[in-house]
């Protein structure tokens, strides 16, 4: 009975998934053309995690500032189930104040620098689960064909944006077989002992 628990236990540890994987992603150009608020942008991203589950993502913009500090300037992030195309694209919209994105896709969020120049850059970090966001974002990673839009009603300077995405294996029905039989095993030598 022992070798069968433990033949069965070693079954369980080889069917486990894999550890989480981390995968890194960043706009080309890397500084969304410094975010210049005479456009707004498309970022289209062809990715299938397969059957990884999302469990993180972290979108930084990395020293970003506002060129100056008017009234209405928002950066305004969008998740796009659909974007318009793969790859970095823009949009003339001439500075119009608002969200070009807006009922396109839900709001990520969305800032706006308290100082500007000439007071130092900020890393902004945007973490989808403190947002709410992860199982949107599940939902619009899940053909493969997923991205952001980017809106921001002034110019807003950075150094680049870098989308950090974990995930973790979903268990295979096979899996949860193998603990299943795992346990009861424990349970039948566990009762012979009594």
């Amino acid at each position: 009975a022992i070798n069968l628990i433990l033949a069965i236990g070693l079954l369980v540890i080889i069917a486990l998934p894999a550890s989480a994987s981390v995968y890194y992603f960043e706009p080309n150009p890397t500084d969304l053309s410094d975010l210049d608020h005479y456009h707004y942008y498309s970022w289209g991203i062809e990715n299938n995690f397969g059957d990884e589950q999302v469990t993180e993502v972290t979108m930084t913009f990395h020293n970003i500032q506002d060129w100056i500090v008017e009234p209405d300037d928002i950066l305004y992030i969008n998740l796009l189930d659909t974007p318009p195309a793969a790859g970095v694209h823009s949009y003339y919209d001439y500075r119009e104040i608002g969200n070009a994105w807006e009922g396109q896709g839900p709001l990520v969020a969305s800032w706006s620098d308290p100082y500007g120049y000439p007071n130092p850059p900020v890393d902004l970090v945007f973490t989808f689960s403190d947002l709410g966001m992860l199982g949107a974002f599940n939902d619009a990673v899940a053909d493969g064909f997923w991205g952001f839009g980017f809106d921001s009603d002034c110019h807003y300077y950075n150094d680049g944006v870098e989308l950090r995405v974990e995930t973790s294996a979903v268990p295979e029905p096979v899996t949860f077989g193998l603990v299943g039989l795992g346990l009861i095993g424990m349970g039948l030598l566990k009762r012979r002992k009594h």
